[in-house]
């Protein structure tokens, strides 16, 4: 059946084998970098919403975990250091830090992560494109396999005949 299929499309099975992962990787790089930039554009928005519980959801695991260091620290100051007027102040002192520390943290990610996932989106949307541009070579390439195979050339040889004879089909 290939030898047959061959005289007719003049392909050989690598080259529909490759128009076929060409279309996956631009299947996938597609579908992929659509999601990543939703979610990065998803991430930044709601950072830059000024929204402080939106960026609490969005930031929780580390919201908690500067939190979690904080609370740690004050239970030690409390547990081992004296008891006077300067462990309640640096319990404070320990507070304002925590909240510090999350705001730089959301200015921090504000520029770098959602940046990152984006351009990880547009990326992989590029190489769906570059995969989309390959798949058009791969089937144009076929298109020419056809037209040059030796059932190709009888059927378009016997056109331009039929045509030539003056007859239309």
């Amino acid at each position: 059946m290939s030898f047959m299929g061959g005289i007719f499309t003049g392909n050989s099975p690598t080259e529909t084998a490759d128009a076929a992962n060409a279309g996956n990787v631009m299947g996938f790089g597609t579908a992929t970098g659509e999601g990543a930039v939703q979610t990065g554009l998803g991430f930044e928005e709601g950072i830059l919403s000024g929204d402080q519980a939106e960026q609490a959801r969005l930031l929780a695991p580390e919201i908690s975990g500067i939190q979690k260091r904080g609370q740690e620290q004050i239970q030690t100051a409390g547990e081992f250091g004296n008891r006077s007027g300067g462990t309640n102040a640096s319990a404070q002192n320990n507070i304002d830090t925590q909240r510090s520390q999350v705001n730089d943290m959301v200015s921090k990610l504000t520029g770098e992560a959602a940046g990152a996932v984006t351009n990880t989106g547009e990326n992989l949307l590029n190489t769906g494109l570059e995969a989309n541009a390959l798949q058009d070579q791969e089937a144009q390439q076929i298109l020419k396999n056809q037209e040059s195979s030796i059932g190709g050339k009888a059927i378009t040889e016997g056109v331009s005949t039929v045509e030539g004879m003056g007859l239309s089909i």
